[in-house]
């Protein structure tokens, strides 16, 4: 390869001086920032171009200068310059010079400054947990637990039903951890094939296996060096990979698909599962090694009717969410806060939860939403398959017995939805006939 055409082709300022500080040799990159051609300063002594120039200090002293930032009064321009003496045994015979625009680098630094706050915007919101403050004694003594572990780097199994936040756990966990400057990653073990699960985590090297590229690729475990890795789901994990995993996690060294080199990591391990693993081991559906492992701190996250304390306080969160996101300003009236509360089992726990909240500000029609209002008594089958049954202790005629039981409905319906007209679409009647009706059985709809 042709030195010459390689000094051409960089892109920083290049120039060459001999022992006597005459110039011979000057790239286009010097043309560019000086705004001068070569030909016209190649052969010339630097003095007469420039007197006061740093390379003719490093002449003098035989001392390298490095980053010196340095204005050249001749092509007015600023640069940051890097001179290094060359040298013949004890005999500087020449100077190498560096110049870089201080504008390049500047644009660098600024592109830098964005792209580090882009991250940490996006780790910002990777991390983000929902406000993980509760009222319930419960949940209270799992935050107090997570607060403790979070300064160890012992592995920890969550443990709780499906939707229950294991996944906002082991963010806070991270977050509240010595390891919050490090990446957070997660791996759904359940919703990965068999045959992609090892190279996911594991990392292959290039050509390993059918479809593998030509450079390799790192799994997360090496993704998450120096940071945590959550295992969610990790009763779902194949047999065959588990004793890889525990060395992984006892040696922190593992081996990637294909090959033959131990790679070394610094990761904290998290699990979470919504399965019975103790039972799994009995059926020896998983290691009995790897669960106790996983198993040195076990946190289960109490399900959302062990903690009715906190469902207001996450449906404001999530309300507050989607108003933002949707830009709408829906409200929920008492009584759906306290249907919530109270008469909900929410199987679903806080995904459920969240998820009607979501549907409610973007289906409804109505700014402030009453157990009246269609999603509600859609989702949770108001008024249609959760009929109440009728009870009659006496007998009276059709008509009086008509008159008793419309009598009811109404005085029921008016005092749990709030008003007229929220009793008549719950009832299927127009507003005019609850109203009439109303008036007839002395019903004040003002006092309900």
């Amino acid at each position: 390869m042709d030195q010459s055409a390689v000094l051409q082709s960089i892109h920083d300022g290049l120039m060459v001086v001999d022992a006597g500080g005459r110039i011979v040799l000057a790239n286009p990159g010097y043309e560019r920032i000086f705004g001068v051609s070569a030909d016209k300063v190649v052969g010339r002594m630097l003095a007469e171009i420039e007197p006061t120039s740093v390379v003719l200090d490093v002449l003098r002293t035989a001392q390298a200068v490095v980053n010196q930032p340095t204005r050249v009064v001749s092509a007015s321009v600023d640069i940051v310059t890097t001179v290094t003496p060359v040298r013949e045994g004890d005999v500087v015979t020449g100077a190498v010079a560096v110049f870089r625009d201080a504008t390049d680098i500047a644009a660098l630094k600024e592109l830098t400054t964005r792209y580090f706050a882009e991250l940490q915007e996006l780790r910002s919101r990777l991390l983000a947990t929902d406000e993980l403050t509760s009222g319930s004694p419960r949940m209270q003594r799992v935050l107090d637990l997570v607060q403790r572990v979070a300064l160890v780097d012992s592995t920890v199994l969550l443990t709780g039903e499906s939707g229950v936040g294991k996944e906002r756990i082991a963010k806070l966990i991270h977050r509240l951890s010595p390891r919050v400057e490090g990446p957070f990653a997660a791996i759904n073990c359940g919703a990965i094939p068999e045959t992609l699960m090892e190279s996911e985590l594991f990392g292959h090297e290039k050509h390993s296996f059918t479809g593998a590229g030509p450079k390799g690729k790192a799994g997360l475990i090496e993704v998450a060096d120096g940071g945590t890795l959550l295992l969610d789901e990790v009763g779902e994990m194949p047999l065959t990979l588990q004793v890889k995993l525990l060395r992984a996690i006892q040696e922190q060294t593992f081996l990637r698909v294909g090959g033959v080199k131990p790679v070394s990591t610094n990761v904290r391990f998290l699990a979470a599962t919504n399965r019975d693993l103790q039972s799994m081991v009995k059926q020896r559906l998983f290691r009995e090694d790897l669960f106790y492992r996983l198993n040195v701190v076990a946190i289960r996250i109490p399900p959302l009717r062990e903690r009715r304390e906190d469902v207001a306080r996450l449906t404001q969160t999530f309300l507050d969410k989607y108003n933002t996101k949707y830009r709408r300003q829906t409200r929920l009236l008492p009584d759906v806060i306290g249907f919530f509360e109270k008469s909900c089992e929410w199987p679903g726990n806080i995904r459920e939860l969240e998820n009607v909240i979501e549907r409610l500000v973007v289906s409804s029609s109505e700014v402030a939403i009453g157990m009246s209002d269609e999603v509600l008594v859609e989702y949770f089958g108001l008024g249609g398959e959760k009929r109440q049954s009728v009870v009659v202790n006496d007998v009276v005629s059709l008509r009086e017995g008509r008159e008793i039981l419309e009598r009811e409905l109404i005085h029921r319906a008016v005092g749990r939805f709030g008003s007229g007209r929220s009793a008549a679409k719950v009832l299927g009647v127009d507003h005019s006939t609850v109203a009439r009706k109303a008036k007839q059985y002395g019903i004040d709809l003002r006092d309900l």
